[in-house]
C-alpha cells in the first residue's frame, strides 16, 4: 500500500512538475538533490559552482522522521543527480524510485563497508545474529569512509558529466586531502586511548569508534527511539562513571534534549560534552556555513581537551 501511494503522488506531481526548478533551471547549473547533511555537504564540495546543491532535510529537524512532500519527489525524479544514503530511513527513497527509471542515482552505503548495529545493554555488548539485516547506517562518522564516499561520489560525477572532470577531481582531492589530514590527527589522539566513553544519549559513532579502536557505553543502542533508558541501564552507567578506567565527561549528540546526560553528569560532578555525528545540522551552523569538516573538527578539538585534562 506504501508503494502504491507514493507511486500515485508522483504520477500527480509529474502532471504539475512546472514548480520544480531542476533541470529546466535557468541557471543553467546542474541540479543535485540530497537526503541528508553528509550527503549535501559532500556533494557542494565536490561539485562546487558548477551545480546547486539541494538538501531535502529540513537543518534542525529529526533525520529518522523525514516523510518527503510531493515537491520533494518532484525535485527528486527532475534532477541531474539524486544521492541519498540508504538503510532503514531511507525505505522511502526505494518506493520513490520504483515509480521511475531515468533518475541517475548514488547510494551512499554502497561506497563503504556496512558493518550490523551493535546492542549496549547493562554494559555487555550484543551484536545482532546473522539472521538480520541491520546495518548501522551512520557510514560518514568514520573518516576513511567519508574519504570513499566523497571519492564515489566524483567517479559517480564524471561518468555522468565528463565535460567537468577536471573540476571534479580537483575539488575532490583537495576535500579528501583534508579530511585524511583530520584522520591523521584522530589517529595520534586515540594512539593509546584505553579508557571507555559514556554517552546518556542514543549512539550512532560505530563507525568512528570502530574504525579508531575506542570503547564505550551508551544509554541506546544506535538511534533507538526510546526516550527512557531501563533503571538497570542508569545504574550501570553511573558506576562506570565512577571507575578510572572511563573518560570523565558525559557525552551526547547533536540535536537531543541531553537529559538523561546532564542529569548522569550533574551525579558525577562531570561536563556534558556535546560529540556531533553530522547526520543533520542546526539551522544556526547550516546558516554559517559549516561543513563536515568543520564540524569533525569541533569534535577533534573538544575530545583532545578532554583526554588531555
Amino acid at each position: 500500500m506504501f508503494k502504491r501511494f507514493f507511486s500515485a503522488i508522483l504520477s500527480v506531481v509529474l502532471i504539475s512538475g512546472s514548480f520544480c526548478g531542476c533541470k529546466d533551471s535557468d541557471s543553467g547549473k546542474l541540479q543535485i538533490v540530497t537526503t541528508i547533511f553528509p550527503a549535501y555537504d559532500f556533494a557542494r564540495q565536490i561539485f562546487g559552482d558548477t551545480a546547486e546543491v539541494t538538501l531535502l532535510l529540513k537543518p534542525g529537524t529529526e533525520s529518522h522522521s523525514y516523510d518527503p512532500s510531493a515537491k520533494d519527489i518532484v525535485k527528486i525524479n527532475n534532477c541531474d543527480l539524486f544521492i541519498y544514503n540508504g538503510g532503514e530511513s531511507d525505505e522511502w527513497v526505494e518506493n520513490i524510485l520504483s515509480g521511475t527509471d531515468e533518475t541517475n542515482t548514488l547510494k551512499m552505503i554502497d561506497e563503504v563497508e556496512a558493518i550490523k548495529e551493535e546492542e549496549i545493554i547493562n554494559g555487555e555488548e550484543n551484536s545482532h545474529t546473522d539472521e538480520t539485516d541491520e546495518y548501522d547506517e551512520h557510514i560518514w562518522t568514520s573518516p576513511k569512509n567519508a574519504v570513499k564516499i566523497v571519492s564515489g561520489i566524483m567517479k559517480k560525477a564524471i561518468m555522468l558529466f565528463p565535460e567537468k572532470k577536471e573540476v571534479f577531481e580537483e575539488n575532490a582531492e583537495n576535500y579528501i586531502a583534508q579530511i585524511n589530514s583530520l584522520d591523521s590527527r584522530f589517529e595520534e589522539l586515540f594512539s593509546e586511548e584505553d579508557r571507555y566513553f559514556v554517552f546518556g544519549d542514543r549512539f550512532p559513532l560505530l563507525y568512528f569508534f570502530k574504525e579508531y579502536g575506542l570503547k564505550y557505553y551508551a544509554a541506546f543502542p544506535g538511534c533507538n527511539s526510546e526516550t527512557e533508558p531501563s533503571a538497570q541501564t542508569i545504574a550501570f552507567l553511573n558506576e562506570k562513571l565512577t571507575e578510572n578506567d572511563t573518560v570523565k565527561a558525559v557525552f551526547c549528540i547533536e540535536l537531543s534534549n541531553h537529559k538523561l546526560a546532564e542529569t548522569l553528569a550533574n551525579e558525577h560532578k562531570l561536563p556534558v560534552e556535546e560529540f556531533h555525528s553530522c547526520h543533520n545540522i542546526s539551522a544556526d551552523d547550516f546558516s554559517a556555513g559549516e561543513s563536515y569538516l568543520t564540524l569533525m573538527e569541533r569534535n577533534y578539538d573538544m575530545l583532545k581537551r578532554i583526554l588531555e585534562n
